[in-house]
C-alpha cells in the first residue's frame, strides 16, 4: 500500500497524541520535527510505515527512551491475560473442532488490532475490543485460509508476524491452536523497539518456543532492511499470517511468493478503501 494523501494527517494525529509522553517544553519541537519528516519523506517513502518509523525515531530521541511504550505494553498485556483470554478460551471450548475454532480465533485476533495505544489511551481497551468483535469480520477469507492450512503437512511453515504488544496474548492462542492441529508456526517479533510493537526479547519472556525470530524491519516487513535468514524463512513459508496495518502496508508492496493472510481492523480511511471495507471493521483478508 503506497502513501495516500490522507496519510500525513493520520501520522500527525498519532504524533500529537504521542507528544503527551514528552515533557511539555519538548512537545512543540517534536511536532515541528515530525512535520519536517513528512515534508522530506512524503514523495520518496515506499509505504506509510516507512514515514511512521521516522516519527518513532523522533519520539525515542525526544523522550530519551529507547522504548517509550515499555511500561504501557506490560500493563496492557496483563489486562488482556486477565480479562480477555479467559473469555476467548471459554468460548473456544464450546466450539466444534476444526474451522469453527479457527474462525473464532481469527476474529479475536483481528478485533484486538482495533485498539491503538496512542489514539485510545489505556482505559477503554476491553470495551473497544468487545465492540469491535461484535461487528464480526466484514471481509472474511477464513474458510479459504483454513482449507489451505488443512492441506499443509507438519513440515510446512506458517509464519506469524506479530504487531502491537497487547495483541500478543490473543495471537498466541491462535498460534497454539495451529500447533495443536499439527502445524509448524514460526513467530516473528521486532528486534528493536518501535511504537508499541512487541519485541523479540519481550516475546521470549512470555512464550517459550524455539520458533521465535527477530525481525530487523522497524515496522512491518521492509525488504531493504530485513536479514537474508528471515527473508528466506518468509519466502519458504506456505502461508504468512500478518497482523496490523504496517504489515499490510509493507507486504502488499513486495512479493514473497507465499499467500498472506492479513488480520487487522480498518482504522484509517485509506486502508479501508484499499481493502474494500469500511472504517472500524475487523477483516481477515487472504491474498495469494
Amino acid at each position: 500500500m503506497k502513501v495516500d494523501y490522507r496519510c500525513p494527517a493520520c501520522i500527525l494525529k498519532v504524533a500529537a497524541r504521542e507528544a503527551r509522553i514528552l515533557q511539555p517544553n519538548k512537545r512543540l519541537s517534536f511536532i515541528r520535527e515530525v512535520v519536517k519528516i513528512l515534508d522530506e519523506k512524503l514523495d520518496s517513502a515506499p509505504t506509510p510505515a516507512h514515514i511512521a518509523y521516522y516519527k518513532e525515531l523522533l519520539l525515542q530521541k525526544f523522550s530519551g527512551e529507547k522504548d517509550p511504550y515499555k511500561s504501557i505494553k506490560y500493563q496492557l498485556i496483563k489486562v488482556i491475560n486477565e480479562k480477555i483470554v479467559p473469555l476467548i478460551n471459554e468460548e473456544l471450548s464450546n466450539l466444534p473442532e476444526g474451522y469453527h475454532r479457527f474462525r473464532w480465533l481469527v476474529l479475536n485476533s483481528s478485533a484486538m488490532n482495533g485498539y491503538e495505544v496512542p489514539l485510545h489511551g489505556e482505559s477503554d481497551l476491553v470495551n473497544r475490543f468487545m465492540k469491535t468483535i461484535r461487528k464480526d469480520l466484514q471481509i472474511d477469507h477464513s474458510e479459504e485460509a483454513f482449507d489451505l492450512i488443512s492441506r499443509m503437512s507438519s513440515s510446512d511453515i506458517i509464519s506469524l508476524i506479530l504487531d502491537n504488544a497487547h495483541e500478543v496474548p490473543v495471537d498466541l492462542i491462535l498460534a497454539n491452536y495451529l500447533e495443536i492441529i499439527g502445524k509448524t508456526v514460526y513467530i516473528f517479533a521486532k528486534k528493536n523497539p518501535a511504537a508499541d510493537d512487541i519485541t523479540y526479547d519481550e516475546l521470549k519472556n512470555i512464550y517459550n518456543s524455539s520458533y521465535v525470530f527477530a525481525l530487523e524491519s522497524p515496522l512491518g516487513v521492509m525488504i531493504e532492511k530485513e536479514s537474508k535468514i528471515n527473508m528466506n524463512i518468509l519466502e519458504s513459508s506456505r502461508l504468512i499470517i500478518a497482523k496490523g496495518m504496517a504489515n499490510y502496508e509493507t507486504l502488499t508492496e513486495i512479493d514473497l511468493g507465499a499467500p498472506v493472510f492479513y488480520l487487522t481492523t480498518l482504522k484509517c480511511e485509506a486502508l479501508a478503501e484499499n481493502v474494500g471495507g469500511s472504517l472500524g471493521n475487523p477483516v481477515a483478508l487472504l491474498r495469494r
